[in-house]
């Protein structure tokens, strides 16, 4: 687990230099000393912001592209007409289920939309006050989101000991990891990782020593808090991240008794969203467990869990389009960055990684993998320590934005479902 000296040491983003160094990383002296300048919200901007720009025009062109097929892949839920925007592949599959509960709420769309938390619709609806419609709604929120994501990204790199470089890699890795398509679409994935690397940042920074003052201690404490009880309402594997937080309660249990009272809150404030969502699904359906029993359904994830050998062998012999043979390496990838994140992160962020992973590994025929791994941040960060080389990090930036781009491209012609 990295200690706090280097938490401390590396809150500005720029390590120390030894007094030798050669002529080149002389020439960039000013450079990295105008970085250490700026304020870390504007630092951790201008890391995430290029990446988010690239991510949509990515996106974007292959919705354009998508869309120019005949017929084209209709952008509807069950029961509903058939959506119509300037971007309307983006509303393909769970997109239209977001924006139809926003505008019409649970009652108003086909039963089984219960499986969807409630707090993007919510957001989404909140634009009503100020004109703006559902769709277009759905799309501000989650872009702003996905930006937001990308700069705590690069916080949270910084925080577990990643130097600048690391944490701009760490924001890059956001926005185009191979399922990150989602976060140009409708889909919870941006508010969900904006919060989770909230979280994750808050009980970092509130280890005892970490910041400078007592202020900003508790005021991470409430937004570990608030991103914890978010997180709960957002995903139905959101209150996973209590585990991280409890890990941390036990790490620093010699702390005062009020930092050890703030860190159980925000350990416990996933827990708080999803019985938050729980019990109003009771009093509204007499079912606490509804929105996990309507997942089970047939036609949707069909269990609560599968052997995932089995789904890597219909992955092999899955014809077609190639998303099942793509989407086992990703499941092989990812079990080597998790393996990699037990030897350089804290011990917090590998328990919810293995916790999180392995919900998403016994998914049947390991569905949606990408979008889901994507927002495993562990992951994320471990690939962006691991690629220090040039060579490495143009060759893993290439291929997972080329990756991001396929399973757009699929999805959006409704091949594969993210």
């Amino acid at each position: 687990m990295r200690g706090t000296s280097e938490i401390d040491d590396t809150a500005g983003g720029v390590q120390s230099e030894p007094e030798s160094v050669p002529t080149r990383a002389a020439a960039s002296a000013p450079a990295a000393a105008r970085r250490a300048d700026r304020p870390l919200w504007l630092a951790s901007l201008l890391a995430a912001l290029p990446a988010w720009v690239l991510a949509h025009v990515l996106v974007l062109a292959m919705q354009d592209y998508a869309e120019r097929r005949d017929p084209p892949f209709a952008a509807q839920m069950p029961g509903r007409d058939q959506i119509h925007h300037v971007f309307d592949a983006l509303f393909t599959w769970d997109t239209a289920w977001y924006s139809g509960i926003a505008e019409h709420g649970y009652t108003g769309v086909p039963s089984d939309g219960i499986r969807f938390w409630p707090l993007l619709p919510l957001t989404i609806r909140s634009f009503d006050l100020v004109g703006i419609g559902a769709l277009t709604g759905a799309l501000v929120v989650c872009w702003a989101a996905s930006l937001a994501f990308g700069m705590l990204m690069y916080r949270v790199a910084l925080a577990v000991g990643g130097d600048e470089p690391t944490a701009r890699r760490a924001a890059w890795l956001s926005q185009l990891a191979p399922g990150a398509f989602v976060l140009v679409m409708g889909y919870t994935e941006a508010l969900a990782g904006m919060l989770a690397a909230a979280f994750l940042a808050s009980i970092l920074l509130t280890r005892p020593g970490a910041l400078p003052t007592a202020r900003a201690t508790w005021t991470w404490y409430a937004v570990g808090f608030v991103a914890g009880v978010g997180s709960g309402l957002v995903r139905p594997t959101g209150w996973l991240l209590c585990l991280a937080g409890l890990v941390e309660v036990v790490g620093n249990r010699r702390d005062r008794p009020s930092g050890t009272a703030a860190r159980l809150a925000v350990a416990a404030s996933p827990v708080v969203g999803l019985l938050i969502f729980l019990g109003w699904v009771n009093a509204e359906y007499h079912d606490w467990m509804l929105p996990y029993s309507t997942q089970r359904a047939a036609n949707l994830r069909g269990t609560t869990a599968a052997n995932p050998f089995d789904s890597a062998l219909q992955s092999i012999n899955q014809g077609g389009n190639g998303a099942g043979a793509f989407t086992l390496l990703l499941v092989i990838a990812s079990i080597g960055l998790l393996w990699g994140s037990a030897k350089r992160l804290p011990v917090s962020f590998t328990v919810w990684a293995f916790a999180g992973l392995a919900a998403v590994i016994t998914a049947p025929h390991f569905s949606s993998f990408a979008r889901y791994s994507a927002g495993i941040l562990p992951l994320l960060l471990v690939a962006a320590m691991l690629t220090t080389k040039r060579t490495a990090w143009w060759w893993t930036i290439g291929s997972s934005a080329a990756l991001c781009a396929y399973f757009a491209f699929q999805a959006f012609i409704g091949i594969y479902i993210p």
